[in-house]
């Protein structure tokens, strides 16, 4: 009895971690999303951008004498800053502009922009792994001793708590401000919203600031948590934090963290009972049985917009 509490409560950590790479990710997906009815296929690369001035920012601020915690702090301001400046820009001069033409504009430019960033941060690391010493190191909390004893990693602890203080500011901001309002009243209907004096360029822009940022954070945990990232980190998890918010339903923020938390509990399952060799073609064959047999995802909302014409 007590090796399966052990075991269970092992794997619910487990579970929790790779959570924490992709709530944040798939949320923000849905974010955007909800806004510019557009998949938005760049968000592993602002991840990986985040992920690269975290390791950046840690290392200089651990040379500087910082202890680890606030070193950690420190790259997780600098790595959303970062993103959500590159966010801003890109809808500026890019994606908001491209709102106007066709879908397959949009993610044909996704895709260019994308392969810009990765091979802007490929020349930059001279294509190698950019390593960061090991933060908060020896340091663990026991939940559980004797004779099956389970402990949680400082590093690990932080990235959860981080990624779960990120999705309640998000609710806050959703919720309790302006920005929310106007938020959901452009995800409703972006022409009426304009007719009735929402400035919908600038809700735009705000959105991808705050998604780009909350992507960093998927970045951060990355390389927090594993000590290391390189241009190319931030593919597989943009794909399957895109995957997640599919499998939540388009545009809704609540399916997208649960389409998240869905995922990270099959990858768990599917690594205890099979290996991992093949994990990510099962999670993958499972989603996609779950799209084909409930298309509008676990939500069951749909999402649709309002006429505009």
């Amino acid at each position: 009895m007590e090796h399966e509490a052990a075991y269970a409560l092992q794997q619910f950590l487990n579970m929790a971690q790779l959570a924490s790479f992709y709530a944040p990710l798939a949320v923000a997906f849905a974010l955007i999303h909800a806004i510019t009815r557009r998949v938005f296929l760049s968000f592993g690369e602002f991840a990986m951008f985040g992920s690269f001035a975290a390791v950046y920012v840690a290392f200089g601020r651990m040379l500087q004498g910082d202890s680890d915690l606030t070193a950690a702090l420190i790259s997780l301001v600098a790595a959303a800053a970062c993103a959500g400046a590159l966010g801003q820009t890109a809808a500026r001069h890019i994606f908001a502009p491209l709102m106007k033409t066709s879908s397959l504009a949009f993610m044909i430019a996704c895709v260019g922009f994308s392969i810009f960033i990765e091979e802007l941060m490929r020349l930059t690391s001279e294509s190698r792994d950019i390593w960061l010493p090991p933060l908060l190191q020896g340091e663990r909390l026991s939940l559980l001793s004797g004779s099956y004893p389970v402990a949680l990693i400082a590093t690990k602890g932080l990235s959860i708590a981080v990624s779960i203080f990120t999705l309640l500011g998000l609710w806050a901001l959703l919720r309790l401000t302006r920005f929310g309002r106007n938020w959901q009243a452009c995800s409703q209907n972006l022409a009426l919203a304009r007719l009735c004096g929402v400035n919908t360029e600038r809700v735009i822009l705000q959105t991808f600031v705050v998604g780009t940022a909350m992507a960093a954070v998927s970045g951060w945990n990355l390389s927090i948590i594993y000590g290391v990232t390189n241009f190319s980190s931030g593919m597989m998890l943009g794909f399957k934090a895109m995957f997640a918010a599919v499998a939540g339903g388009f545009g809704n923020v609540r399916g997208a963290l649960f389409g998240a938390l869905f995922l990270s509990a099959a990858e768990v399952l599917w690594s205890a009972s099979f290996g991992t060799t093949y994990r990510d073609v099962g999670v993958f064959v499972i989603i996609i049985l779950i799209l084909l047999l409930r298309p509008e995802g676990f939500s069951g909302l749909a999402a649709t917009r309002e006429s505009e014409t």
